[in-house]
């Protein structure tokens, strides 16, 4: 029994049971329906769009039930599932999303408690997205890569995880934030510039150049018009539930773009491991809860944000209670742990899953604007720079 404890402690123990349990999660939403996972079958028939030169932006209801809303590049991408059976191509598109956040993870300076933690506590949120066949934990992997390719002084590295994540949400880039916290930032924006322009062209192997084009212009045309979805969690969709207002999404990207600078004008906190690790937290919040788009499944990235800043400073009842209240509301609130009436009368409608995230957020830009961050433990690899 303590052997098995062990495991399940480890961060070994962590992948085998997300191995496990999104195998049995893909596996039960098959057996529901044949029309589950249809955000995988608009991601796998893009591919097909693009190579016959049809619009990618058309609603085809005849294979799927929404619009395609990505970019040409990410068609390309998913050229592989495409070729693949539809049924192993479902099993290994939700494995990529669930395990990578877990292998990135693996490469940050922490302690394996503090790794396998981080699984256990976004795992609801990781089955929620899932279950909806998003690509939410594909960009988590893709920014935690991102970041501990930065930490570990491989900057090609980082640049080809950020570049990935910008073809699939444009919001990812804020990573390229960072770059002056390292020594090789210029060949890391270069690089990430360079992999970025790669990646949107390269589609052009197979539709040439004016199609492209067109296919571009379709896509930043949607992207303009494209209106929050109803059931969005964002901190604009909060704060005119609760106040009753309609603000423009204009505002609240200002007011989320000068927060999200202030704390990089601290130049010499930046040095200290954990001060970066609280900021690639603030970092992982902001890309949920400023995007007017945001749905419930998009809280695993924030609940990842979460965790990362817990373990950045020390703990104390207020940060425990906080993080109690992070995984309540916003972990549980979207589940049926959580009661019917509840969710349906006061977490929808006023789109209080947002709420702890948006709490936390300015509690973040509190602390790494104010705080002296602990210097980087003896039982922890944190790099730190000279």
């Amino acid at each position: 029994m303590k052997q098995l404890i062990k495991f399940l402690g480890s961060l070994k123990g962590v992948i085998v049971i997300y191995f496990l349990i999104f195998l049995l999660v893909t596996l039960h939403r098959l057996l529901i329906s044949e029309t589950s996972f249809n955000n995988f079958d608009i991601f796998r028939y893009s591919f097909i769009h693009l190579l016959q030169g049809e619009n990618l932006y058309l609603n085809y209801d005849d294979q799927y039930f929404d619009l395609y809303k990505y970019s040409p590049a990410f068609a390309f991408l998913m050229a592989p599932f495409w070729w693949l059976p539809r049924i192993p191509g479902v099993f290994l598109w939700n494995w990529l999303n669930a395990l990578l956040p877990l292998l990135a993870i693996k490469l940050l300076p922490l302690s394996e408690k503090q790794q396998s933690a981080f699984g256990y506590f976004i795992l609801i949120e990781m089955i929620t997205s899932v279950q909806n066949a998003q690509s939410n934990g594909l960009m988590l992997g893709l920014m935690i890569f991102g970041f501990a390719s930065l930490e570990n002084k491989k900057p090609l590295t980082a640049s080809l995880s950020i570049a990935l994540g910008f073809i699939l949400k444009l919001f990812s880039a804020v990573l390229v934030l960072m770059a002056p916290f390292y020594k090789a930032s210029r060949k890391m924006l270069l690089a990430s510039a360079a992999f970025s322009l790669l990646f949107f062209f390269i589609p052009i192997i197979i539709t040439g150049p004016e199609q492209l084009w067109q296919h571009y212009t379709a896509w930043f045309e949607l992207l303009i018009g494209d209106k929050p979805h109803e059931l969005n969690y964002s901190f604009r969709s909060l704060f005119n539930a609760v106040f009753g207002l309609q603000l423009p999404n204009r505002l609240f990207l200002f007011i989320g773009f000068i927060t999200m600078i202030l704390p990089l004008f601290r130049v010499k906190a930046r040095k200290n491991f954990f001060w970066r690790l609280a900021y690639f937290a603030l970092l992982l919040n902001w890309v949920v809860i400023f995007n007017h788009k945001a749905e419930s499944p998009s809280y695993v990235i924030a609940m990842a944000g979460a965790w990362l800043w817990f373990i950045s400073y020390k703990q104390n009842t207020f940060r425990i209670s906080l993080l109690v209240f992070i995984f309540l509301l916003t972990g549980l609130s979207a589940t049926d742990l959580f009661p019917e009436t509840l969710r349906e009368i006061w977490i929808k409608p006023f789109a209080l899953k947002a709420l702890p995230c948006v709490v936390l957020y300015f509690v973040t830009i509190f602390e790494l604007l104010s705080k002296k961050y602990p210097d980087p433990l003896s039982k922890t690899k944190a790099y730190e720079l000279r």
